[in-house]
């Protein structure tokens, strides 16, 4: 049941209250992160720049493994949001080579060096076929 108060809150922030303290909490830890230079991703190691691209991490999976490691405050490292993908987590046994589109493509790293080798790779291939093609 919501409140009175709540649903003041509510109404005056335009979004449900707890919504609005997620985002205030991640503000707060974002500010902190920057401030101590720990704003650098856990899986490519580039600097984190963005509030939206920032992201809380779990080094070692936990669900339906041990309760213990989602709570160890030793398991969790900051990530881009990118990085903390699910592709990424399938392929986190092989390094990510930076800068190849490969990194982009097998390894599911969105960091601009991966991002420019895949648009790179993907106008030479076509540049490529349309010389063919002619």
């Amino acid at each position: 049941m919501i409140t009175q108060g709540n649903k003041n809150k509510n109404e005056f922030l335009g979004m449900p209250f707890g919504t609005a303290m997620g985002r205030l909490r991640k503000m707060i830890l974002f500010d902190l992160v920057k401030k101590c230079g720990l704003n650098f991703c856990y899986r490519c190691r580039h600097k984190i720049e963005s509030i939206d691209d920032f992201s809380i991490e779990h080094k070692k999976a936990w669900l339906g493994v041990d309760v213990k490691l989602f709570w160890d405050l030793d398991n969790i490292e900051f990530s881009h949001l990118h990085c903390n993908s699910s592709v990424a987590r399938r392929m986190e046994k092989q390094p990510i080579i930076h800068g190849t589109p490969t990194g982009y493509k097998s390894s599911g790293c969105r960091c601009k060096e991966c991002t420019d080798a895949t648009a790179e790779y993907q106008h030479q291939w076509r540049k490529t076929r349309n010389s063919v093609n002619r």
